[in-house]
């Protein structure tokens, strides 16, 4: 789709919805999303205004995706998933889908989570699983995701992949990152990647000392089920190289060997 210089979309944006209109508009033919695994209340989608660079305003609408879906949905329309379950799609049956995981690791059953539920009467939160505890289910889950969309999309279909990088142990979380190698790894392209910025964060008062920046920012990446025109980063290291890049990224990254899940794991 041709796009005006004087309204030239920028990879910054203050507004999700105006990212996710340049999304449709750039690498989906305009076209609405087919589905959307955390649909939730649907606060991605409805009718919309935005101020463009030429000085005009812009009224758009992102359409409702066909398909929703969510571990604790909102309304009928939305059909239930299990944490670690299936997407109830047939195997390379849609072109487009959208995913915005939880990406704050915290036991959702500690006593500052209860507390958070407990103000508004209701256990919502808790319940629709906007946490992850420890690390380690945080990275199997968007592994078991992203793996999930790869396999329902049609070639060259996309996935718009929303996430965020935190701070849990005092150590810096690169969940962006992660996404992208593993995506990368299940044969995703990278089209494009937006940066969504906030104006303001609300501080909870309990870090006296400030020890990282403050995170003002989430990341969209939008994946294609694609590599013909592939990046080849490795193509410099010969083969040796490559297995002690390997080898030393697994070591790096993991604590202790990894425990075969039993029979009966209700996991996968």
């Amino acid at each position: 789709m041709s796009i005006e210089y004087n309204n030239i979309i920028r990879s910054v944006n203050y507004d999700q919805h105006s990212i996710l209109k340049d999304i449709i508009d750039m690498h989906n033919n305009g076209e609405p999303f087919d589905a959307d695994i955390t649909y939730s209340i649907g606060a991605f989608y409805g009718k919309f205004k935005r101020n463009r660079a030429d000085g005009t305003e812009e009224e758009y609408e992102i359409t409702r995706p066909l398909h929703t879906f969510d571990v604790c949905p909102q309304d009928d329309k939305t059909i239930k998933l299990e944490p670690w379950g299936s997407i109830p799609l047939e195997d390379n049956s849609i072109s487009s889908i959208v995913v915005d995981l939880p990406f704050v690791i915290a036991p959702r059953d500690s006593a500052s989570t209860k507390k958070e539920n407990e103000k508004d009467g209701s256990n919502i939160t808790f319940k629709r699983f906007s946490s992850y505890y420890p690390v380690a289910e945080c990275m199997e889950s968007y592994s078991h995701w992203l793996t999930e969309c790869y396999r329902v999309l049609k070639d060259d279909g996309i996935l718009v992949w929303k996430t965020q990088a935190s701070v849990t142990g005092s150590k810096q979380m690169m969940t962006p990152e992660w996404s992208w190698l593993y995506a990368t790894s299940l044969g995703f392209d990278t089209l494009d990647q937006f940066f969504l910025i906030a104006k303001s964060r609300l501080n909870s008062g309990k870090i006296k000392t400030q020890q990282h920046a403050r995170k003002f920012s989430s990341t969209f990446f939008v994946f294609k089920k694609s590599i013909k025109k592939k990046i080849n980063y490795l193509d410099y290291m010969e083969e040796d190289e490559r297995k002690i890049f390997v080898e030393n990224l697994v070591k790096n990254m993991t604590s202790q060997p990894r425990v075969k899940k039993c029979e009966n794991s209700n996991r996968r």
